[in-house]
């Protein structure tokens, strides 16, 4: 039986139009879907990313000009973050058909009521509260603050800078926001885990997949996390929590670019 077979209507919406709910079955199925997602999104990443090497032949010694090689590393991160986003996007978009027959609504794939003007005061609440969170730690911590951003700074003084612009402002609020507060979300919010659960496990998962930073790092996303289902909810679109997503990375890699490098030379 597909997942979309596990659907039942709750009795109590019935006069409402038979709001879909969802098991738990339905639940475990979606988080597993979720997860083999990022595995097989990573596996095409590191696979292009390897034939990347293999092109640009970066293991044969050789006289470089400057700035070469840390061009061909963030052309080559670029390269990976392409692919994990567009497999990861694809396979959104195949499996949540197995979840619901109208994956746009399910997914909430539409433009919020209020149009970009309501959603600008979403994007600007998230700058602000980000801000203020970032203050806090670089009040406690600033050596685990500038080290969370180090690498991509130096990536952002590269001459394929751009690209890891795209990624982060483009790529990663479209694939991972149809994947975090599109499906997994989507269905989550309808099953017995309810709209807390949902924005908490989602959160928590998305959290997990950005281990590489320090436990700072990995409390503003997960806190990230929360808002955007919580803007999702708000205007009912995901497209809101992604440009919040995308101007939030974009600030990121824009602030990088304009810091000074000796900010960074201590961590």
């Amino acid at each position: 039986m597909s997942a979309a077979g596990l659907r039942h209507v709750d009795p109590e919406n019935a006069a409402n139009g038979g709001v879909l709910r969802r098991s738990w079955r339905q639940a475990i199925a979606v988080l597993a879907s979720g997860l083999g997602i990022l595995a097989a999104a990573t596996l095409a990443g590191s696979e292009v990313a390897t034939l990347f090497d293999a092109w640009v032949d970066i293991d044969t010694p050789r006289a470089y000009s400057a700035g070469t090689l840390e061009s061909f590393s963030t052309a080559r991160l670029g390269v990976f973050l392409a692919t994990f986003q567009i497999t990861a996007l694809a396979l959104t978009l195949l499996l949540a058909r197995a979840f619901d027959r109208s994956p746009i609504q399910l997914m909430a794939l539409r433009m919020p009521p209020g149009g970009l003007a309501d959603v600008a005061k979403f994007v600007l609440a998230l700058i602000v509260l980000a801000a203020g969170y970032a203050s806090a730690v670089f009040a406690v911590d600033h050596g685990a603050l500038l080290g969370d951003v180090k690498p991509f700074a130096a990536m952002m003084r590269s001459g394929t800078w751009w690209i890891v612009l795209l990624a982060a402002a483009v790529g990663a609020p479209i694939a991972e926001e149809t994947l975090f507060r599109g499906l997994i979300y989507g269905v989550l919010r309808a099953s017995p885990v309810g709209q807390l659960g949902a924005a908490l496990v989602t959160a928590f998962v998305w959290a997990s997949v950005h281990a590489q930073y320090s436990v700072y790092g990995l409390g503003a996303i997960f806190l990230i996390g929360l808002y955007l289902a919580w803007v999702r909810e708000k205007t009912g679109s995901i497209v809101a929590p992604m440009l919040c997503h995308g101007v939030y990375n974009g600030s990121i890699v824009l602030a990088l670019m304009l810091a000074p490098e000796a900010m960074f030379q201590a961590v």
